[in-house]
């Protein structure tokens, strides 16, 4: 393992993301309930709107995967340059113990480690999210469509 390797941990439903920093360490965004459980959220009483947030922490990789399976997996490499190793540290020292916000779906874990390897911040597993939730929205709308279709046509066929 180097330094600014992403590491995927698999914890079933979804796999949680860190970047290895050196001596058995990385560096990831938690949550109050975990790892890129749930994020502590608060809703603002004048606005309404929603904020959550997550701690940026530096723990041992092997108290994050927890007895969890874990790999290396730079899949962005082909795509971007890693950002050289001084850079991505001195990310890592600017960025360590403060609290960020934080979104499932636009500022996760996966966010957070492609941001400090890549400078880009990208997430595969939340954009899979998207897609799946979409073919099955589409899909569903397409059952929907084909049952409005076979109730007029069978209304029709029995008005005549």
């Amino acid at each position: 393992m180097e330094i600014g390797d992403m590491i995927e941990i698999n914890r079933g439903q979804y796999n949680h993301w860190a970047l290895y920093i050196g001596n058995g360490d990385v560096i990831h965004l938690v949550t109050p309930d975990g790892p890129s459980r749930v994020a502590f959220c608060s809703v603002s009483s004048s606005s309404g709107s929603l904020s959550c947030k997550g701690t940026v922490t530096i723990e041992k990789l092997k108290d994050v995967a927890a007895g969890n399976s874990y790999k290396i997996n730079n899949y962005l490499d082909d795509k971007y340059k890693p950002r050289p190793t001084d850079v991505i540290m001195g990310e890592v020292d600017k960025m360590r113990g403060r609290t960020i916000k934080y979104g499932l779906l636009g500022n996760n874990c996966e966010h957070f480690v492609t941001f400090l390897r890549y400078g880009k911040s990208e997430s595969q597993q939340a954009d899979d999210f998207m897609k799946n939730l979409l073919a099955g929205q589409l899909g569903l709308f397409g059952v929907l469509a084909a049952v409005a279709v076979s109730t007029v046509a069978a209304a029709s066929t029995v008005s005549k």
